[in-house]
């Protein structure tokens, strides 16, 4: 059974070609939604997670 049809430029794509746009469409949706999921520190946009901290959980400045 085929994938697709044959006629359309999206199904007729080689593979590099199809990998390539499901690459581009993952990143976008990782770049759209990291800010909204994970936090971020407010002064230079890298993850809080990457950050030191004190034992009191406060961060090293």
């Amino acid at each position: 059974m085929a994938r697709g049809c044959r006629d359309c430029r999206t199904c007729t794509r080689n593979l590099i070609g199809r990998w390539m746009w499901k690459l581009i469409y993952v990143c976008t949706v990782a770049w759209l939604v990291k800010p909204v999921v994970m936090r971020n520190c407010p002064q230079c946009k890298h993850l809080l997670s990457a950050h030191e901290r004190r034992r009191d959980g406060s961060f090293k400045d």
